[in-house]
C-alpha cells in the first residue's frame, strides 16, 4: 500500500517574505550589538597557477544568479524582519597587486588587507553580503579573501559554493555554458517550510521534548560575569592537534564505540566540570539541520546550535562521560532542526544582555565537505579564518582532517569573550584542554 504524503515538499511551497528563525536570531543579536563583526564568516583560498579573474567573476556571477539567497537583503519592517530578493547582478572581485613588493613586505601587506576586510561591518539591507578580493602575490600565486555575512552562509554552504564556482569556472574557461543541475528549491521556500513546520504538530512535539530534556539542567559559568558586555569582541586562538594525537582520538573513539567528536567534546565537558564543579549542565554544538534532501544543494543559513546535556559524576573519567554524552547527543539530534531561539521563546527562558540562555560554552566539529579546488591548471587550498570576535563566553570549533584538507592533523579555533576572559586566561585554558585531552586519551 502506498503511503499518503500529508505535507507538501519544500519545492511545492510559495516563498515566504520573512526570514528563517536562524536569520532572525542573528538580526536580533545585531540589534543588541550594533556594528559587530561576530557574524562575519571568512576564509582564504590560496591559488597557485594561472588564474583568470574575469572568468572567475563570471563564474561567481552565475552562482549568485542561481542562489537567490546570495542576492537577498534583510530589513526590519512593521511586522518583523523581511527578506527582499534582488535581480541577478554582475559580481565584482576587487583586485590588489603586491607583485612589486619583496616577499616579507607582500605578506605584511596581505595581512593588513586581510584584517581590514575581516573587520568590515555588513549592512544586511545592502548588497552584496558576500565579498571576494583577489590579492596577487606573484605571477602565478593569488590569495582570494572571502568575507560574507552569516545570514547567507553556513559551513555546508561554504563547500557547496566553491564546488559550484569551480564547475562554472571550468565550463566558462572551456567556452561552455555552466551545466549545474537545477535547484529543487530556494531559501525563501525553506523559510516558509520551517515556519509552517514549527507552528504545527512537529513544533509542539519538539518544544515538549526540549522542555523535558532541559528540565533540571544547571548552568555552568567559567570566568564569572561579563564585564561591560556591550560588544562581541573576542580573543581568537588557533591550535593544532597533531596527526599523532588525532590518530589516538580515533583509536580511543573506536575503543569506546563513540565518534571522535564525542571524545573531544567529552574532554571539553571534563574541563568545564573540573574548573567549576558543575555536574549537570549544557554545552552548545553546531549541527547541520538539513533534514530534507531538498535542502542539501541550497546555499544559505540552515545550521543550528543545539544544547547537549552533560552529566559528570564524581570521579568520572572519559569512558563514563563519553558514553553519557553519546546517549544525550542522540536524544538531542532527534529535534536538531528546532532553532534555539524558538526553544528559548516557547519555554519562556530568561534572557539578559551579555548572557546566552541555556549555555555559555560551545564545542563543535566543522566537518562539512570542502572541495579540492582546481581552476583549470591552477590548484587551490581553502583555509577558514577568524576575526577576533566571540558569540559565546568560550567557543571551540574543530576542523578535523579529511581527504580534501591537510592530511593527519586537525585545527582548533578557540574563541573567548573579551568581556569575560583576559588573553592570558584564554591561552591558559586552551593549553589546559590540550593537556587534559592527551591525558584522557592514554588513560586505561
Amino acid at each position: 500500500m502506498t503511503a499518503v504524503r500529508t505535507r507538501p515538499r519544500i519545492s511545492e511551497l510559495p516563498p515566504a517574505p520573512g526570514v528563517s528563525f536562524n536569520q532572525e536570531q542573528i538580526c536580533l543579536l545585531e540589534a543588541f550589538y550594533p556594528r559587530n563583526k561576530a557574524y562575519n564568516a571568512q576564509a582564504e583560498i590560496r591559488v597557485r597557477g594561472a588564474l583568470d579573474l574575469s572568468t572567475l567573476e563570471r563564474a561567481v556571477s552565475h552562482v549568485v544568479e542561481r542562489h537567490e539567497m546570495l542576492r537577498t537583503t534583510i530589513s526590519l519592517g512593521a511586522t518583523g524582519y523581511l527578506a527582499t530578493v534582488h535581480p541577478p547582478f554582475p559580481f565584482t572581485i576587487r583586485r590588489h597587486d603586491l607583485t612589486g613588493l619583496p616577499d616579507g613586505a607582500a605578506e605584511r601587506e596581505l595581512a593588513a588587507i586581510r584584517s581590514r576586510l575581516q573587520d568590515q561591518v555588513f549592512d544586511t539591507t545592502v548588497l552584496p553580503l558576500l565579498t571576494l578580493d583577489a590579492v596577487r602575490l606573484a605571477e602565478d600565486e593569488w590569495a582570494l579573501l572571502q568575507v560574507e555575512h552569516h545570514a547567507v552562509h553556513d559551513g555546508w554552504s561554504f563547500g557547496r559554493l566553491w564546488a559550484e564556482i569551480q564547475d562554472c569556472y571550468d565550463a566558462l574557461a572551456s567556452g561552455r555554458a555552466p551545466g549545474l543541475a537545477a535547484l529543487p528549491a530556494q531559501y525563501q521556500q525553506f523559510v516558509r517550510w520551517q515556519r509552517d513546520r514549527m507552528a504545527g504538530e512537529y513544533g509542539e512535539r519538539a518544544v515538549e521534548f526540549w522542555s523535558d530534556y532541559l528540565d533540571g539542567a544547571g548552568e555552568v559559568v567559567l570566568g564569572g560575569e561579563p564585564a561591560g558586555a556591550d560588544n562581541l569582541d573576542g580573543h581568537n586562538l588557533e591550535l593544532t592537534v597533531t596527526a599523532e594525537t588525532f590518530a589516538r582520538v580515533r583509536e580511543r573513539a573506536g575503543e569506546l564505540a563513540v565518534s571522535p567528536f564525542v571524545v573531544m567534546f567529552s574532554a571539553y565537558a571534563l574541563l568545564l566540570a573540573g574548573k567549576t564543579g558543575a555536574t549537570d549542565f549544557c554545552v552548545g554544538t553546531a549541527v547541520n539541520a538539513r533534514t530534507e534532501a531538498e535542502l542539501e544543494p541550497l546555499v544559505g543559513m540552515v545550521v543550528n546550535t543545539v544544547p547537549v546535556r552533560v552529566v559528570v559524576g564524581a570521579g568520572d573519567g572519559l569512558p563514563g562521560v563519553a558514553r553519557g554524552v553519546q546517549g544525550s547527543l542522540f536524544r538531542a539530534l532527534r529535534y536538531n532542526d528546532v532553532p534555539l531561539s524558538l526553544i528559548v521563546r516557547r519555554l519562556g527562558l530568561a534572557q539578559r544582555r551579555g548572557r546566552n540562555p541555556v549555555f555559555q560554552h560551545c564545542f563543535s566539529f566543522h566537518d562539512s565537505d570542502v572541495p579540492r579546488l582546481r581552476f583549470g591548471t591552477a590548484t587551490a587550498e581553502i583555509r577558514e579564518a577568524q576575526n577576533q570576535s566571540a558569540k559565546f563566553d568560550m567557543n571551540v570549533v574543530v576542523i578535523p582532517p579529511s581527504p580534501t584538507r591537510d592530511a593527519g592533523h586537525a585545527r582548533m579555533f578557540w574563541q573567548f569573550s573579551r568581556a569575560v576572559f583576559s588573553r592570558a586566561q584564554a591561552v591558559a585554558l586552551a593549553a589546559e584542554y590540550e593537556r587534559l585531552l592527551v591525558r584522557v586519551l592514554h588513560e586505561p
